[in-house]
C-alpha cells in the first residue's frame, strides 16, 4: 500500500482478531518511534511511513526518463546529421523515418509510464507526506487519502490490528492498521499508520504511544521515548538537510549499513527532491482545523518550535 488508506474491501480475517489492539488494555510501553509531527491537549499528528522513503522511486523514474531521454536526442541528432550529409542519396529514407517514429512512440510510451506510475504511487503531483491525526477530544481519526480526501472514523468504531505489510526472502514487515467495519464480518475501508517494523513487538509499543495519548492523555507521553523532537513539516516543505536526516535515518543505527547505502541515499536524496518539488504540502480542510483547534495556553503543545535548535 502506497497511501495511507484502502477502499477494497474483505472479511474480517483470524489474523485480524488475533493481532487485535483493543484500545483500552495497556499491552506495552509508549515509544513514539520519531513519527509524530505534533502534538498538544487536542490531538496528536503523525507522519505516513512512507515519509522517510520517499525519493526512491522518483530516482528510478528520473534516470529512467533521463536514459530514454538521451537515447532520443541521440537518435533526432543521428537522422538530421544523415539529412544534413550532402553525399547521402536518401536511399534508406523511408526505413529511417519509419524506424525514428517507431522508436520516438515507444521512448515516449515509456516516458508516460514512468511519470504515471510516480503519480499513481504519490511520488509525483501529490502530497510531500500523508498525516494522521488523532483528536482525543471528539475522539475522532483523520487521514489524507491518495486522492486528496480526508477520512473521519471514530476512534471507538475503529477495529485496530497488527498486520503484514510486506514479506521479503524470509523476513516480514509488521504495521498497524484500522478497518472501518461495514458489519461484524466486512472489512469496508482500511488505514494504515505509519510506522513499520519487522518486530510485533516494536509496533505495540507504537501503538501503545498512540492508545496511551488517545485514553490517558498527552501527559501520560510527553517523557516517552522516541519523542524528543517533532518532524519539522507541519504545513511546510522540509529543508534540505532535514530531507536527508529522513533519508538516512533508517540506517543511521548500523555503521556498516550506512556507508554501504550512502550512494543509494545519495541517488535517492536527488529523486526526494524532484517528489517535493513537484508536490504539495497537506493543509488540512477547515472542518477538520475547527474541530481540531488548541485551547490557549495548553502547556502540552509540542511541535517543531520546541525542537533543539537547528533541526525547526
Amino acid at each position: 500500500m502506497m497511501f495511507t488508506t484502502s477502499k477494497k474491501q474483505r472479511p474480517l480475517n483470524n489474523q485480524d482478531r488475533e493481532w487485535h489492539l483493543p484500545i483500552r488494555q495497556r499491552r506495552a510501553d509508549p515509544h513514539a518511534s520519531g513519527f509524530a509531527i505534533r502534538m498538544n491537549s487536542t490531538y496528536l499528528e503523525l507522519v505516513d511511513g512512507l515519509y522517510s522513503n520517499r525519493g526512491g522511486m522518483s530516482a528510478v523514474g528520473i534516470f529512467g526518463v533521463s536514459l530514454t531521454g538521451a537515447f532520443l536526442i541521440s537518435l533526432f541528432h543521428t537522422v538530421i546529421a544523415r539529412y544534413l550529409n550532402p553525399d547521402w542519396d536518401h536511399h534508406d529514407e523511408s526505413e529511417m523515418l519509419w524506424a525514428t517514429i517507431i522508436c520516438t512512440v515507444i521512448v515516449s510510451l515509456f516516458i508516460t509510464g514512468i511519470v504515471a506510475f510516480n503519480l499513481k504511487i504519490g511520488e509525483w503531483f501529490r502530497c510531500t507526506h500523508y498525516p494522521l491525526r488523532f483528536n482525543r477530544q471528539n475522539r475522532k481519526v483523520y487521514l489524507f487519502r491518495g486522492d486528496d480526501t480526508v477520512l473521519e472514523a471514530s476512534w471507538d468504531d475503529v477495529y485496530f490490528t497488527l498486520r503484514v505489510n510486506s514479506q521479503f526472502a524470509g523476513v516480514r514487515s509488521y504495521g498497524i492498521c484500522g478497518l472501518i467495519l461495514k458489519d461484524e464480518q466486512t472489512v469496508g475501508e482500511m488505514f494504515v499508520i505509519g510506522f513499520a517494523s519487522t518486530s510485533l513487538d516494536q509496533c505495540r509499543h507504537h501503538w501503545e504511544f498512540i492508545r496511551r495519548y488517545m485514553e490517558e492523555g498527552p501527559q501520560s507521553v510527553i517523557d516517552a521515548p522516541g519523542f524528543q523532537y517533532c518532524l519539522p513539516i507541519a504545513d511546510k516543505r522540509e529543508t534540505l538537510y532535514q530531507g536527508w536526516v529522513a533519508l538516512v535515518s533508517m540506517d543511521a543505527s548500523n555503521l556498516i549499513l550506512k556507508w554501504f547505502m550512502f550512494p543509494f541515499h545519495v541517488f535517492f536524496f536527488l529523486g526526494r527532491l524532484i517528489h517535493h518539488a513537484t508536490s504539495k504540502v497537506p493543509l488540512w480542510p477547515a472542518d477538520v482545523e475547527a474541530a481540531c483547534r488548541i485551547m490557549p495556553g495548553d502547556p502540552y503543545v509540542r511541535d517543531s518550535s520546541t525542537n533543539p535548535e537547528g533541526y525547526r
